[in-house]
């Protein structure tokens, strides 16, 4: 029988492509700690701890490339102070609860380090939306009093448009995963570039350090 290198040949390029392709899937859970602080333009910021929990998905190419995405629910936190802030009589808001839906999408490369051990970088981005919380916003009344009032974080409450934060929120992701075996350590840094809060209009900071399990 007669061989046709030539069509071999174009079937091996048509071939290759699928199998650089070819894909695991994995499914898994995570809780960890956050600590979070806003990135402000004028006034001072103090930081916030809080926690996360969610759900992740990873696909994970022959060549060791990975992409990665998942849903989790993430409670950040801060405090701006300052005189006069909003051009108002307002001089402290404690983001006390800051709870948001986050979505990443990440894409890494996995390095075997031996026997189940494994370390992956990533980047990638998030955007996040706020779901719920509560701040304590504090000043001087126009008698010169002090007073503190509690808010919803996202949305006014009672009717009341007001709200110290703006509902949406997104930026750069980075990461570091180091496996064993179905368990993943993970630190992650979030470079928030929207703006969160009105006061100083400032930015996301976060830093967290989750346990994560892959079922299969």
């Amino acid at each position: 029988m007669k061989i046709n290198l030539r069509k071999m040949a174009i079937a091996a390029l048509l071939v290759a492509p699928v199998g650089m392709m070819a894909q695991s899937w994995n499914v898994g859970v995570e809780a960890g700690y956050v600590d979070n602080t806003l990135a402000v333009k004028e006034y001072n910021s103090t930081g916030h701890n809080g926690f996360k929990l969610g759900a992740e998905v990873e696909c994970m190419l022959r060549n060791r490339i990975s992409f990665e995405s998942g849903l989790a629910y993430i409670r950040k936190g801060g405090s701006v102070s300052g005189k006069d802030m909003w051009g108002s009589e307002i001089t402290s808001v404690k983001f006390e609860a800051m709870n948001y839906l986050q979505i990443p999408l990440m894409v890494g490369y996995k390095f075997g380090l031996g026997s189940k051990f494994s370390v992956k970088p990533e980047v990638g981005a998030y955007y996040a939306v706020g779901v719920g919380g509560h701040t304590f916003v504090s000043g001087t009344d126009s008698f010169g009093q002090p007073y503190e009032k509690r808010v919803s974080t996202f949305s006014g409450a009672e009717g009341v448009p007001y709200r110290p934060c703006n509902r949406n929120d997104g930026g750069l992701a980075f990461a570091l995963n180091l496996s064993y075996s179905h368990f993943t350590v993970k630190a992650e840094y979030d470079l928030g570039l929207a703006t969160a809060s009105y006061y100083g209009d400032g930015k996301q900071r976060t830093f967290s350090v989750s346990l994560a399990y892959w079922f299969f």
